[in-house]
């Protein structure tokens, strides 16, 4: 009975620690999710393999946290995964499911047709009807890819609304092998315990109250508590690497793609004789680059790894497709036989991607593009693109540190950047209103630089009628039917998409008496208004950074003479600077607006100024025109 009582009481014990009541108040206040314990141990054997565990006690406290109830655990060749368990407890602690081995889920992480990979996904879901609930897991898997030690952020993709009572993050390492690492944002420094033949580096975090994003600021890599590590010494496969310096990574990047760069002897007379009249090495590296975008086609290779390490150039010239490292690198190739010398650089890539880790060497890359220097200038080539214009990166991989792979190793550069003024809106439209206030209009926008890639896109990857679609959706007008339109790319080093439109406008004047109100600004509004926050925490980033210049002109109906005009504007601000006027000619009304955004960062006693700035724009872009019927 004595043991039955204790047994009893050890139970309940348990199962109040998976009791919502349990959790702080503090730790409830704007949270969707409180994780209750999260403990991560790396352990690595030797240089060739490691072990990762993990066990974690999540409270959902409602809906918006569903998200935590996901398990997703990947996996590949070098990954094996050994062990899932789960449990999910009701509100007061007590257990209502086991996560049985049915309930997992294996998926493949494929991303489509032109894609030959061998990674998947293991996914468990532990979703409850009742909030709030608790789900207690753990898993591990072995790892046989030693190039990547892990990142410990714990909450990255949910960490908006997300506490934290008790986090924990161990490595324990052989003493033959030195882990490096980075801490970023941590409250405490590592401790470090050294017992027989190992080292344990521990950190920890306790009640880490949940956070709501405030708009325009940086990204939660940067604000959260982190952990980089990354390897000295490593193995995957039978390749061996050090890693000290971002010339350590060029070197063994170099050495894991070493002569794969042959090409056939026919596909060699053929490059030769392509540029054969082309007299200078930018004009030659062009017709490779149009040659290497009219015969292949990108394919994704995940196969072991074929992450990292490139198809051979034969391959590539015989099969006419490639991953990103297999394209750079025939791109390469081709060029070498000509005696244009061209270098691969490791970049991640992607629009809004967070910049590597500059100080902290280390594998943080997700594609390869080519950099051609030239005498005068240096060309960037994205050669998985059979759209892109020559030399031009954009948004992808623009404005960002790479890792360029030279003969000598890995060297640290930037790729292009491109300024507020090479991102133009240049528009051009003459708008006739008729008496009742319909009108027709003639438009011609150019867009250059980072403002023409979605109109590009459209224009490469859309039929006339799904353009049609895509422009009515996008046109910001209440009333309108497309008459006609084109839209024309220019494939230049900073290309651009000029659009024509012909368009019917209804209501864009509303009658009232004798009077019509017109609002000048009607293709290039401002209408978001960020909220003025007298508490802002974090550093105000903008990303935006552009130049817009219009010019409409709008012919009046006949007898009408103007009866109102806003007053010249001019706002300068080290966000951006704005201007507008208008004026009548005749029966002419002008309208001339020019805005400039500025891409940068500033402290967060700056933000209420940018409200400011960006209230005005609003207000000055909702401004009208009053006509009257002349006496």
């Amino acid at each position: 009975m004595r043991y039955l009582i204790l047994l009893l009481i050890n139970f309940q014990t348990i199962a109040q620690d998976f009791s919502a009541t349990t959790i702080p108040a503090e730790l409830k206040e704007k949270a969707h999710a409180v994780i209750r314990n999260h403990d991560t141990e790396f352990y690595v054997r030797d240089i060739g393999e490691a072990v990762m565990k993990v066990n974690a006690t999540i409270t959902i406290l409602d809906e918006k946290g569903k998200d935590h109830a996901n398990i997703v655990i990947f996996y590949n060749k070098f990954t094996k995964v050994n062990n899932i368990e789960a449990r999910i407890y009701d509100a007061n602690g007590k257990q209502i499911k086991k996560l049985k081995k049915d309930d997992i889920e294996s998926f493949s992480t494929s991303s489509g047709e032109n894609s030959i990979e061998d990674s998947y996904a293991k996914v468990a879901t532990l979703s409850h009807n009742l909030y709030p609930y608790t789900i207690d897991y753990s898993y591990q898997y072995t790892e046989r890819n030693m190039m990547f030690y892990p990142t410990w952020r714990l909450i990255t993709d949910r960490a908006e609304f997300t506490a934290i009572e008790k986090a924990s993050f161990r490595v324990s390492m052989p003493k033959e092998l030195d882990l490096r690492y980075k801490e970023q944002n941590m409250p405490a420094k590592v401790t470090i315990a050294t017992e027989d033949s190992r080292n344990t580096y521990s950190w920890r975090i306790n009640n880490l109250k949940a956070v709501e994003r405030e708009s325009n600021s940086p990204s939660f890599d940067e604000t959260m508590p982190t952990v980089y590590t990354a390897p000295t010494d490593f193995k995957i496969d039978d390749y061996k690497g050090n890693v000290n310096s971002w010339n350590d990574i060029g070197k063994f990047y170099g050495a894991l793609n070493a002569d794969r760069d042959k090409l056939p002897a026919e596909l060699t007379a053929k490059l030769k004789d392509l540029v054969k009249n082309e007299a200078d090495m930018s004009s030659k590296t062009k017709k490779i680059y149009e040659y290497l975008q009219a015969n292949t086609r990108y394919v994704s290779i995940q196969l072991g790894i074929g992450g990292w390490q490139s198809m051979k150039a034969t391959d590539v010239a015989s099969k006419g497709y490639g991953d990103c490292k297999a394209l750079t690198n025939f791109t390469k190739a081709m060029l070498k036989e000509l005696g244009i010398p061209s270098y691969m650089a490791l970049v991640r890539a992607g629009e809004g991607k967070s910049e590597i880790q500059a100080d902290f060497p280390s594998f943080q890359f997700n594609h390869v593009i080519l950099c051609v220097p030239m005498p005068k200038d240096t060309l960037w080539l994205e050669c998985t693109s059979q759209d892109n214009p020559f030399g031009y990166l954009g948004s992808f991989t623009g404005d960002r540190n790479v890792v360029l792979v030279t003969e000598n190793g890995g060297k640290l550069i930037r790729t292009p950047t491109y300024k507020h003024s090479d991102n133009q809106l240049l528009r051009n439209a003459t708008i006739e209103i008729k008496d009742n206030g319909e009108a027709v209009a003639d438009i011609k926008t150019e867009y250059t630089g980072l403002q023409q890639e979605i109109y590009a896109q459209v224009a490469n990857s859309l039929s006339s009628d799904d353009q049609k679609k895509w422009l009515y959706k996008n046109l910001s007008l209440p009333s309108v039917e497309i008459i006609s339109f084109s839209l024309n790319e220019k494939k230049e080093k900073l290309p651009s998409v000029e659009e024509k439109l012909n368009l019917h406008l209804r209501n864009i004047a509303n009658k009232s008496g004798t009077r019509l109100f017109i609002t000048p600004n009607i293709l290039n509004q401002h209408h978001k208004l960020p909220v003025a926050n007298a508490n802002r925490k974090t550093e105000l980033e903008l990303d935006g950074n552009y130049l817009d210049i219009d010019n409409i002109s709008f012919k009046v109906p006949k007898g009408y003479t103007a009866e109102y005009l806003p007053e010249p504007i001019k706002i300068e601000t080290k966000f951006g600077k704005y201007s507008a006027k208008v004026e009548m000619k005749d029966d002419m009304i002008i309208y001339n607006r020019e805005v400039s955004m500025f891409k940068g960062r500033h402290s967060a006693a700056m933000y209420n100024e940018w409200v400011d700035f960006r209230k005005k724009i609003v207000k000055a872009d909702k401004n009208q025109v009053v006509l009257v019927v002349k006496p």
